[in-house]
């Protein structure tokens, strides 16, 4: 093959990279065959989505099953639990596992089951069927809440008794699978509490227990009615803990911005008043303030003549001779009037109400680094103060002290702030492959341009000449020096000057010139 085909000037070219260089260049394109390769399967590969999740283990075997026969690609993940399919797939895997009554375990039964009528049934089976078609639509109506995966409701149905106190207390039980990352408000809580308590007949509030899937209770009906139950103090003890908790996140804020992290530590303890007091208060009001409310006037008149006037009362006249007396004749006038008036005095009543949770003290300890100025220490500690609400009138108590702390701490928090980090490399192998391919492109172009121009640097025209007089300068040095006439010496020209100063210090580069223009002639 001739130097003169593409090839051999390829070859021709390539034995004239240095070794280095040749290794990197066939690392490189190795690496993009590679990095195109992947590229090429991945995107070939089907795109599997989740179709079910949750699954137990006998729903997955025969959804597995039903695939295979129906020739449906799938995959299971998550130890078995779940099944994903094409995306393509999705919905015809979904209406023929629905046709095949797949999953089974997972669907709750309704009052569908009454649809069917059975003349053989029993009345226990009937009264079994209830219960479980009653369980089945509570499950259905929580399962629809956003926060909840999945739900199971247990109901505890008595007989009816003759006497109602000998009736037993109707008596739920809920489980809920919450979703990931998810958790119920006590709002939510209490919906279900009432939907539980609302939907089964003779079921009081505090017959319905609610947990979630860790095991954790989340509303305990035993502990409903009843403030200074284990369950109320518990609940209490939760609110109380909350709320030093969120003082304590606020601080250690505030402190790890200016001292830094791991430089500080605070310890909240709050005193809260659960008692629920009420009190009332009457206010009256002043005499200048009172109304008059009722007012009656009684009037008396008299009028009258001819009076009989008697002996005037005395011991001469209880002694006098009987039917003796004294008679006058004269006219007598009275008259009398009285007034009563029933004022109302203002009169104001006050019932008041104070929730419980009201805070009785508070006691806050923070602890910093030596490192911590004595000025730091007395500027933080007004701005803790600050921020908590110390009160001293109400006993609160704030103590700020410097330690020195233990360096492996700082480092921990340190190392786990870090590691938040992580999460965002996984992004990052959505977008490697067309990363690696765009670095390979701009390394091949690099590589090419820098060929082109030793190419263009060899074959300029000034080479040619510096190779030719090169090429006569070798010859006469092997010779020996010659005497030139002095008539004759023509003028010392600077080109020939800087081409015998390259020979003679560097004879080898001059040769490769050489031998690289006898090939180009060649050809």
């Amino acid at each position: 093959m001739g130097t003169g085909s593409p090839i051999g000037q390829i070859l021709e070219r390539w034995n004239q990279i240095p070794r280095g260089r040749q290794m990197a260049l066939a690392g490189i394109v190795g690496g993009t065959i590679v990095v195109f390769y992947l590229v090429f399967i991945a995107s070939s590969a089907p795109n599997m989505v989740t179709a079910y999740s949750g699954l137990d283990p006998e729903d997955a075997a025969s959804i597995a099953a039903e695939l295979q026969k129906a020739g449906i690609a799938y995959d299971l993940g998550a130890n078995g639990t779940t099944v994903s399919v094409a995306a393509e797939k999705v919905g015809e895997a979904r209406i023929k596992l629905a046709s095949a009554g797949l999953p089974r375990n997972g669907a709750s039964i309704g009052f569908e089951v009454f649809d069917k009528t059975n003349f053989g049934a029993t009345d226990y089976v009937q009264q079994v069927n209830y219960q479980r078609a009653l369980e089945g639509e509570l499950a259905r109506s929580i399962n629809s809440i956003d926060s909840v995966k999945a739900s199971r409701v247990h109901l505890v149905l008595p007989k009816e008794s003759v006497f109602k106190e000998d009736q037993d207390k109707t008596t739920a039980s809920v489980l809920l699978q919450l979703k990931a990352g998810r958790d119920l408000t006590q709002d939510q809580v209490r919906g279900i509490t009432n939907l539980v308590s609302n939907s089964v007949p003779g079921l009081a509030s505090g017959g319905v227990t609610i947990m979630d899937q860790t095991g954790h209770v989340l509303f305990d009906g035993s502990t409903f009615d009843n403030p200074f139950s284990t369950g109320a103090s518990a609940t209490q003890m939760d609110l109380q803990r909350k709320y030093e908790t969120a003082l304590s996140r606020d601080v250690q804020a505030t402190l790890d911005k200016v001292v830094g992290a791991g430089r500080s530590a605070v310890t909240v303890r709050a005193k809260l008043n659960f008692d629920t007091v009420t009190s009332k208060a009457d206010t009256f009001g002043t005499a200048a303030q009172a109304v008059p409310r009722s007012s009656s006037s009684v009037t008396e008149t008299f009028n009258g003549s001819n009076l009989n006037v008697g002996n005037v009362p005395g011991t001469g006249t209880n002694g006098a001779a009987a039917g003796a007396g004294t008679t006058a004749n004269g006219n007598s006038t009275y008259s009398r009037t009285e007034t009563t008036t029933n004022n109302e005095v203002p009169r104001t009543e006050t019932t008041t109400v104070r929730a419980p949770g009201a805070l009785d003290r508070l006691s806050v300890s923070v602890v910093l680094d030596e490192s911590v100025t004595a000025a730091q220490e007395q500027a933080l500690t007004s701005a803790v103060a600050a921020a908590v609400g110390i009160d001293q009138t109400r006993g609160d108590t704030l103590n700020v002290a410097r330690l020195p702390f233990d360096a492996s701490v700082r480092e921990d928090l340190v190392g786990a702030a870090g590691d938040g980090l992580g999460q965002y490399l996984q992004y990052l192998k959505l977008i490697l492959p067309i990363l690696a391919v765009a670095l390979a492109f701009v390394l091949v172009t690099l590589l090419l341009k820098s060929l082109s121009k030793r190419q263009l640097a060899l074959t300029a025209p000034s080479q040619h000449q510096l190779a030719l007089q090169a090429a006569a300068a070798i010859p006469h040095r092997s010779l020996g020096p010659a005497a030139p006439l002095p008539a004759l010496e023509a003028a010392p020209d600077p080109a020939e000057e800087r081409v015998h100063t390259l020979a003679a210090q560097n004879p080898r580069a001059v040769a490769d010139v050489v031998q690289t223009w006898m090939r180009e002639e060649d050809a």
